[in-house]
């Protein structure tokens, strides 16, 4: 998981819960303290914070970069949410405890699903993929539905 991004594995968002920002639309500080949207023209003296970061996932046949946002990151990261994250990293100023959030997630058995879609930037041909959904690794029932799929073959 690259966790890394410069301020953190987050970005705020506009705190208008409501249409058309929805919490998803990222805002700017201005100079009084308050976060401005481009998206709804209000200015609040708070956001929320949304994870947005890059992982690589790999089963046996390859190994590929996604990228995870915040409804995906809250399930790999049990829960927590990027305010969290962020109020503790910023008011704790622990690194330690930022990374070792991260490292529990890593080198666990998922089941994901993925959208990939491939954009020309620049006349270069770039494939993106990201999580959509996912969820723990159910072994006895991963294997129910490979042997039901082989007996209905």
């Amino acid at each position: 998981i690259k966790s890394d991004r410069e301020g953190g594995a987050w970005y705020p968002a506009c705190s208008n819960a409501g249409d058309p920002c929805k919490n998803r639309y990222k805002v700017n500080k201005n100079t009084d303290d308050t976060w401005h949207c481009e998206k709804c023209g209000q200015s609040s003296k708070d956001c929320v914070y949304r994870y947005i970061f890059s992982a690589t996932i790999s089963d046996d046949t390859s190994t590929t970069w996604v990228s995870v946002f915040d409804d995906q990151a809250r399930v790999l990261l049990e829960g927590l949410t990027a305010d969290e994250l962020q109020r503790s990293y910023v008011d704790e100023g622990s690194q330690g405890a930022y990374e070792a959030v991260f490292k529990k997630a890593m080198f666990q058995d998922w089941i994901f699903t993925c959208k990939v879609k491939q954009e020309v930037v620049q006349n270069e041909v770039r494939v993106k993929t990201s999580i959509q959904s996912l969820h723990k690794m159910d072994y006895a029932k991963e294997g129910r539905s490979l042997l039901n799929s082989i007996l209905a073959m």
